[in-house]
């Protein structure tokens, strides 16, 4: 028996897949950042250091080098961004709280993103600059250190880190691309870099396995 949140996922999963067979325009697809096989049969989405192999019929969704399946979170956020109407390229980042539309979700961010980040592979600079690039960021300043991140190839993401001083302890802030709520909605956006954490702390996009 599944539960409520298998049961919801897996509906938000299938509404996004309906949205890209609907939208199969391998020019769209490619001005997202996609390379599109046998028009539209196979879609490569890379995605920070993998790739994702998309066949919408019959559906599935591999991560690649490993050649597993991909978690469901991760598959409703790919779906979502390769059916995006609007494939706007970044032009510099934004604070979460700087989207007027996000304002309600602020306190969800900073607690799902910002202060785990914080809290976790981003508490010590040695450890969060080998993960940072592992997932293909290159590290610049000293303090704060900031690095960038392509989750996908139009949506990036900024992580500020600070160091600890005498009065704080070191801390993080993960920045938006300003073209993430033209890409999709910015429940995905909160998604994605909740994502981007986990896989700064190991975790893939595959249900197996941790990152190499």
């Amino acid at each position: 028996m599944t539960s409520q949140r298998e049961d919801n996922y897996a509906i938000a999963r299938d509404a996004a897949l309906q949205k890209l067979r609907a939208g199969l325009e391998p020019a769209r697809l490619e001005q997202l950042g996609a390379k599109v096989f046998q028009d539209g049969a196979l879609i490569v989405l890379p995605a920070l250091c993998w790739e994702l192999h998309v066949r919408p019929e019959p559906y599935s969704m591999l991560v690649m080098p490993e050649e597993l399946p991909v978690r469901i979170a991760w598959q409703i956020l790919a779906l979502n961004y390769l059916a995006s109407p609007k494939p706007v390229a970044p032009r510099g980042f934004r604070s979460f709280a700087d989207f007027a539309e996000a304002r309600s979700y602020q306190p969800a961010y900073q607690g799902r993103v910002v202060e785990r980040l914080s809290h976790t592979v981003g508490r010590e600079a040695g450890p969060f600059l080998c993960a940072a690039r592992r997932l293909g960021a290159t590290p610049t300043g000293d303090d704060p250190v900031r690095c960038i991140f392509r989750f996908f190839p139009l949506l990036e993401l900024e992580v500020v880190r600070y160091e600890a001083d005498e009065d704080f302890p070191a801390s993080c802030n993960v920045l938006l691309s300003d073209n993430a709520a033209a890409l999709f909605s910015l429940e995905d956006a909160i998604v994605a870099a909740e994502m981007l954490v986990s896989a700064l702390g190991g975790k893939t996009p595959a249900t197996l396995g941790p990152c190499g």
